[in-house]
């Protein structure tokens, strides 16, 4: 696309210069959710001829051990007659209809389940619709009508995508990072730039006592708070539990804002509305968000440890059984791509919730 065609390019001018600047967040918003134009609206973000590939496409074993933990999570909760199962950002639905396929031989659990699956793309829904047919799910945009019922929640690759704010430490006054325009006197212009403002908001760190340098980069999300802070909710009046799986760390100290445009790097100010953003997630915030509201934070461990926990080497084992030459390579290549302390298995994180008269978490509690 010529960024003179770009729209989200006219829209962020026309908002900052109506309004000034944009902090990242406002910024991440639009180019990402616009309801006509944002990259989430508009593309089909995931896969070979996306911009990124997740774990479930990956290879079926990772949404298989996925759905054997919901089922045990289900029967540990003593098999609610009517639970929800709720997915945020479905992708394009591999990890539900891996999970579902997994699932099928629990005696009871399709009958029991209400699907709902929590999606803001039309073309993402319709691609979803397809990998699930046969199957009976609600398609929502948002959380606030989650049925009161006990509800098991799954988020893969979700919470990167929130929008975040960021705040610098200048000596002793803080500034936020804004997004304005290189030019704002050029009507022509169409590239952006960042710029530092001094900041009245009120910072919330995630513990009192952390020293934040001179120099150095906070990272806030109020979506993430929100959200977390209703599932947290929810799952303590109705008992259930969450499973979070993200690329991310614990603390929100540096800049971690990147753009990823057809799986390489990119600058996230170069192509708004054509490319992925992302954060890493605050997994600190989450635990603190969630212990608020009462329930109960597992450990945060990695990818690779949790599957392996669940069973994945040995599912591994039973699949390749079959797989000679080339389909054996892949498979191999897919395990440790999914648990190598080098590649996925490190980079990404678990984190599980559960309200506390729920027993301890597979894989997560120990």
């Amino acid at each position: 696309m010529n960024r003179k065609d770009n729209k989200i390019i006219d829209i962020l001018r026309k908002e900052i210069l109506c309004n000034g600047a944009l902090s990242i967040a406002d910024y991440m918003k639009i180019c990402l959710t616009h309801p006509e134009h944002g990259y989430y609206i508009r593309n089909k973000p995931i896969g070979a001829t996306g911009d990124f590939t997740t774990s479930p496409e990956i290879s079926q074993m990772f949404g298989e051990l996925i759905g054997l933990w919901i089922g045990h999570v289900w029967i540990d909760q003593q098999k609610p007659k009517n639970f929800s199962l709720v997915e945020l950002g479905p992708g394009n639905g591999t990890l539900m209809a891996d999970i579902l396929r997994a699932t099928k031989r629990i005696s009871g659990f399709h009958s029991a389940l209400n699907l709902i699956l929590i999606e803001i793309s039309p073309s993402l829904r319709k691609i979803q619709k397809n990998s699930l047919k046969g199957f009976s799910a609600q398609w929502k945009t948002d959380l606030e009508t989650l049925p009161k019922q006990p509800t098991i929640v799954i988020a893969n690759e979700f919470f990167d995508t929130l929008p975040v704010r960021q705040f610098k430490r200048n000596s002793d006054q803080w500034y936020e990072i804004m997004v304005n325009m290189e030019a704002s006197d050029d009507p022509e212009s169409n590239d952006f730039c960042y710029q530092l403002m001094k900041t009245r908001d009120k910072i919330f760190f995630n513990s009192e006592d952390r020293r934040i340098g001179d120099g150095c980069i906070i990272e806030i999300s109020k979506s993430i708070q929100d959200i977390v802070r209703y599932l947290s909710k929810h799952i303590e009046e109705n008992s259930g539990a969450a499973l979070i799986i993200d690329y991310g760390k614990e603390g929100n100290l540096g800049n971690t804002l990147q753009a990823v445009h057809q799986h390489r790097y990119a600058d996230p100010l170069r192509f708004p509305g054509e490319q992925d953003l992302t954060c890493l997630v605050d997994f600190e915030a989450i635990r603190n968000y969630a212990e608020r509201s009462g329930v109960v934070v597992s450990n945060l461990i990695c990818q690779g440890d949790f599957l392996k926990a669940l069973g994945i080497e040995e599912r591994a084992r039973v699949l390749s059984q079959n797989l000679r030459g080339k389909a054996l390579s892949l498979h191999q290549s897919a395990l440790e791509r999914l648990t190598s302390k080098k590649l996925m298995g490190n980079l990404f994180k678990v984190i599980g919730i559960r309200s506390e008269i729920s027993p301890p978490l597979l894989g997560l509690e120990f």
